[in-house]
């Protein structure tokens, strides 16, 4: 065979996952039908909610504008907003393209692990896509509604990245290894946490393979690996730098160069005491029960001398994965970049799936306690999620009850009051009921109002009541209301002026002057 014929021949051999995977969904319809079913009773009325949340006001009001996303080397994301026509946002459609991408990442991730040993009957396959793909932080990324459904996307071509990488492990298909590569690159520039996701899809491929590979075959894993990541890393960071990046992504978030060492290593370690005992809600006690069942396996390798350096390196590197982000930027990983921990901890409940069946075949009971416990952590997980949404609800609710009542108060001014910048002093706290997330429970912006934007804690905001104002008017916008947004120089006055001012809702509240209106939300 010449060299065209071969090139031909794996180029041919591209379209075999795609094969694979119509020929799946048509053997396990049921599990498709229920994860389906899973994936709308948990994200359906949140997904055609149209509720408002942080920087959407940017996207709904300035349309084609595409945020700051080019600044900061997202080219993918944009991208895919040109090709769906999604520049124009579309709450209603990017609901519809979340669901049903989201299921096909999940579909894509049992059809991979399936074709490695793991998984196999629909139920544990059930359970591992849905401890996947139900979990507080990726909820949290979720309500960023105007990028959810990219976010998604750009999980679903690690996906389908990592079932290319093995193709090219298998078969040695150059073709299939270049195309990983790019969907790599595609997925980066939707979103810089897929570098994370990809690491850790790595190392579960790593573990997974484990046992049925030998130490040469174990080590071109790892040398593949790290030149396939290094190789897509590279040209991502080219394109990013040379065509789209004015600023640093990552520069806000390094905790390195703070000046306080002492005090950067404390906020890792408590960040890693959050995430291992549970102690945030958006870290549900998951983690904590893979990380024991794990070091419990890892102990069984060791005594019986299976494995015992590859299971070491696979479970712990596994394990660590989620913190890699932190480490590399010396901070605790924001909620809706944390990807990683979700698939860490379904990969880890599936490896213990399989690996109860093998090594304690005559006694399937573990086994079935093992699922049980997946089926109740993701009842839990579930529940954190739809309560996380049903915060959102409330808050919102009350938010735009205020809204309304603010505009009403400004119908009564003068004629000459909606040509007046309106600035907004002080801050106001979210209302919500007993069964809402507090902001000690969930510090996100979930669990706070729009009217506090500025305010939230750990967002440091060097002129709030001007960047609460922008916020607030912001939020008018989308209701179809617009008003004058003041300059620094006279929210400056405005603060002076309404110092000795009753707060909201107060009549004496909301005052005109000569040059601006003026509310006062609180003292501040």
């Amino acid at each position: 065979m010449n060299n065209n014929q071969t090139i031909k021949k794996q180029f041919q051999n591209l379209a075999m996952p795609f094969r694979a995977f119509v020929l799946f969904i048509k053997e396990h319809r049921l599990l498709g039908m229920m994860l389906f079913a899973l994936l709308l009773l948990v994200y359906g009325k949140a997904a055609y909610s149209n509720d408002f949340y942080v920087d959407a006001e940017v996207i709904l009001n300035h349309p084609r504008t595409f945020y700051n996303w080019g600044g900061i080397g997202r080219f993918g994301l944009i991208a895919v907003k040109c090709l769906t026509g999604m520049h124009w946002y579309n709450p209603y459609f990017a609901a519809a393209l979340f669901l049903i991408t989201m299921w096909l990442e999940g579909m894509c991730c049992c059809l991979l692990f399936s074709r490695l040993g793991y998984g196999g009957s629909d139920r544990v396959n059930l359970v591992f896509t849905c401890l996947f793909l139900i979990f507080p932080t990726l909820a949290d990324q979720y309500m960023f509604r105007f990028q959810s459904f990219e976010i998604v996307l750009a999980m679903t071509m690690i996906v389908v990245s990592s079932g290319y990488f093995v193709l090219f492990l298998k078969k040695k298909n150059a073709a299939a290894f270049a195309l990983a590569v790019l969907l790599d690159i595609g997925s980066y520039g939707i979103y810089q946490s897929m570098v994370n996701l990809q690491i850790c899809f790595y190392i579960v491929l790593y573990l997974f393979c484990m046992e049925r590979s030998d130490a040469a075959e174990r080590k071109k894993q790892v040398l593949w690996s790290m030149l396939h990541f290094m190789i897509g890393f590279a040209i991502y960071e080219i394109i990013a730098t040379l065509f789209f990046n004015d600023t640093t992504y990552l520069a806000d978030q390094v905790g390195w160069f703070s000046g306080d060492l002492a005090w950067t290593i404390r906020n890792l370690l408590a960040y890693v005491k959050h995430v291992l005992l549970a102690t945030d809600v958006f870290y549900p006690v998951t983690y904590a029960v893979c990380v024991v069942a794990g070091a419990a396996a890892l102990i069984f390798y060791i005594s019986k001398k299976i494995c015992r350096i590859p299971a070491l390196l696979g479970i712990c590197a596994t394990l660590a994965s989620p913190f890699f982000l932190a480490i590399v930027t010396g901070s605790p990983t924001i909620y809706r970049a944390q990807c990683m921990l979700p698939f860490v901890c379904a990969s880890m409940w599936l490896f213990l799936v399989r690996f109860l069946s093998v090594y304690l075949p005559g006694k399937k009971i573990f086994r079935h306690v093992w699922i049980l416990c997946g089926c109740i952590l993701l009842f839990a997980q579930a529940s954190v999620v739809m309560r996380m949404f049903y915060t959102q609800d409330v808050i919102r609710d009350a938010d735009r009850i205020t809204a309304q009542q603010m505009m009403n108060r400004l119908d009564t001014l003068s004629d000459t009051a909606r040509t007046k910048p309106v600035v907004f002093t002080g801050h106001l706290d979210a209302k919500g009921n007993g069964s809402c997330y507090t902001k000690e429970e969930a510090a996100s912006f979930l669990a706070y109002s729009l009217f506090e934007y500025a305010y939230v804690e750990g967002v440091p905001i060097e002129t709030p009541n001007y960047y609460n104002t922008g916020r607030i008017l912001g939020y008018f916008e989308t209701l179809g209301f617009s008003y004058e947004m003041p300059t620094k120089e006279i929210t400056a006055e405005a603060e002076i002026f309404s110092a000795d001012m009753d707060c909201w809702p107060a009549s004496s509240s909301v005052a005109e002057t000569e040059t601006f209106v003026v509310i006062k939300l609180s003292d501040f």
